[in-house]
């Protein structure tokens, strides 16, 4: 099976972390950001760093705590103009052996607490830290980037405005009356 490599790629060995654990500050190089920003549909990614401590725990669970920080530019859903955004995010991951829930390991209570941290699952010895931090990125974008400025044109359909002034026809009472007159079509009055 292929598996793609991840555009900002940082693996760590499980059984070479200290058990004190271990600082990582990572920084996305240029061409990592470029990649990220194409993958996640950015206009730019200016930057992407993450202050992180990976630790291991009991039971070869590995906890993974930090901040990232991320400049982002995306699109505007109504104007397609560029909007920038900072991002500070909270990191609490706890990583525990095995392909998926139920094969190779199951943490126990003391490894950690489901209600805390998010959980994710790891083979061959090896997590990915560069890879979390994209996928926390890309989970904490705006959805629905939008100028504080931009708004919708009037299309001139839906409820009246009272407001303004603007009286709008309903599309309804617009298609009624379209139908009213197809009916009179071909009757002739007397």
């Amino acid at each position: 099976m292929f598996e793609p490599t991840p555009e900002f790629s940082r693996p760590l060995t499980a059984d070479r972390l200290p058990a004190a654990g271990v600082q990582e500050n990572l920084t996305a190089k240029p061409v990592e950001r470029a990649a990220l920003a194409k993958r996640f549909d950015l206009l730019d990614l200016p930057a992407l760093t993450a202050q992180l401590t990976v630790k291991p725990q009991l039971s070869g669970t590995i906890a993974v705590a930090g901040t990232i920080h991320a400049d982002v530019v995306q699109s505007c859903i109504v104007t397609l103009e560029p909007v920038a955004a900072h991002l500070d995010i909270a990191v609490d991951m706890m990583f525990v052996p095995g392909e998926e829930p139920g094969v190779g390991h199951e943490a126990s209570e003391s490894d950690m607490d489901a209600s805390e941290s998010e959980v994710d699952y790891f083979a061959n010895g090896k997590i990915d830290i560069g890879e979390m931090v994209a996928q926390y990125l890309g989970v904490n974008l705006d959805a629905y980037p939008r100028k504080s400025d931009a708004a919708l044109p009037a299309l001139g359909i839906g409820a009246g405005d009272s407001e303004s002034g603007n009286e709008r026809t309903n599309p309804f009472a617009r298609l009624a009356l379209l139908a009213k007159n197809g009916k009179n079509k071909g009757k002739t009055s007397n």
